[in-house]
């Protein structure tokens, strides 16, 4: 049994959602890549397990809305939490 999930997901939009509005939407993305003669990378091995997947978030803290830049690559860990 596995204690945790790892994707590899693709910031594709981070945007204040109106003006004057608190939070920024954030959207990620599962990174899917394809391979060539046999040779997976690492984009690859994580678009094979996770082939398609999305993350949307409202967030209202200013230094995370910062830490999401679009097109950038990030790891995202599951973990089960208590209730």
């Amino acid at each position: 049994m596995l204690d945790k999930v790892v994707a590899k997901m693709q910031c594709h939009n981070n945007k204040q959602t109106r003006e004057g509005d608190e939070y920024h939407q954030i959207v990620l993305g599962c990174v899917y890549e394809g391979y060539e003669k046999d040779q997976l990378t690492e984009n690859a091995i994580f678009g094979k397990y996770t082939p398609f997947g999305e993350c949307r978030m409202a967030i209202t803290n200013p230094a995370a809305n910062e830490f999401f830049k679009e097109g950038k690559k990030y790891y995202v860990t599951f973990t089960e939490a208590p209730d």
